[in-house]
């Protein structure tokens, strides 16, 4: 009953990355399309310990491009993406798995390209895999302590899946200098209930915004700002941060900077970041420094998140390369 009620409060949660600013699909299926390059591919992979057991682990990879123009003289453009989110706990014991598909319409507002809205909608396939083995109840067990291998596991649904849909909207400002978005999301995609109980809850509608911002200082130097906010079920969420960017060994028509950064997750932890830039891929590493209420026990809680995005393909024009491409 304990890993029922345990397994009951993971599957109200949604999703958490410590360089969310990377996953552009996991901000909002809006952003599909809109990198510097015709396509591009984007990784996050977060571990969460205590006391040096992984208790959690978030994967999530993304690939998303745009459509060709058939006719030159016009600006605007569709977009399409998919993304596969792994939340993986007890050391891969439950996993539940997310699968979206994202399409976008960027409409421009200028000829330069430099401002446009974007609509995007998606749909997610969501399903959770359990491996029953590794599970033992008390009342699993006779009198003689002999494994039976029947009772609690009855309760759990044997193949848990949902569809669900997704919704964003998103404006952007970019040129040679700097780096603007705005986005508002709804987002129905929730983790599928696996346990027949009285106690299985509806999930309700996930709101969010965010903003990221990138800009160019004297020298080559960048500023970057993100900020995010997300509201479900009453509860709310802030995460916010910045990092410098410093270029180094320069080269022609080629971008490399070294971003060094801090971010804060309200009322969970302080995560400071480094980035690596080298043109056309992105490295990143990031550190939790939980100052929640399990950090203030005996066990100790870590947790650290990689990040790798690829761009490539054709170079849809010369602006500024930002650490949100």
């Amino acid at each position: 009953m304990l890993l029922i009620v345990f397994c009951n409060a993971v599957n109200a949660q949604d999703p958490v990355l410590s360089q969310p600013f990377v996953a552009s699909q996991y901000l909002s299926p809006a952003s599909v399309g809109s990198g510097g390059y015709a396509q591009r591919i984007q990784n996050n992979v977060r571990s969460q310990f205590i006391d040096g057991i992984n208790l959690y682990r978030t994967v999530a990879m993304g690939w998303d491009t745009r459509f060709n123009r058939r006719d030159p003289e016009l600006i605007n453009y569709m977009g399409i993406g998919a993304q596969i989110m792994s939340d993986q706990v007890m050391g891969g014991i439950m996993q539940t798995n997310y699968f979206t598909m994202n399409m976008v319409y960027h409409l421009f507002l200028d000829k330069q390209d430099y401002r446009n809205f974007s609509l995007g909608l998606g749909v997610t396939f969501s399903q959770i895999s359990l491996d029953k083995s590794k599970l033992r109840f008390g009342d699993q067990y006779d009198y003689a302590a002999i494994y039976t291998g029947n009772s609690s596991l009855e309760s759990l649904r044997p193949f848990p899946s949902k569809f669900s849909v997704n919704s964003g909207l998103l404006y952007t400002v970019h040129n040679e200098q700097s780096f603007m978005q705005l986005g508002v999301n709804a987002f129905y995609y929730s983790k599928p209930e696996f346990i027949s109980l009285s106690l299985n809850q509806n999930a309700g509608l996930k709101a969010s915004s965010f903003i990221n911002l990138e800009k160019v200082f004297p020298n080559a130097y960048t500023l970057v700002l993100h900020g995010s906010y997300t509201t479900k079920d009453q509860k709310s969420n802030f995460f916010a941060g910045g990092a410098i960017g410093l270029p180094f060994n320069y080269k022609m028509d080629e971008v490399r900077r070294l971003y060094l950064g801090c971010f804060y997750r309200v009322g969970d932890a302080i995560i400071p970041t480094v980035s690596l830039m080298l043109n056309k891929y992105t490295l990143g590493l990031s550190y939790d420094i939980y100052n929640n209420d399990i950090s203030a026990a005996s066990m100790k809680q870590n947790g650290f998140e990689i990040t790798l995005s690829s761009s490539f393909g054709e170079k849809r024009n010369n602006f500024l390369r930002t650490l949100f491409d």
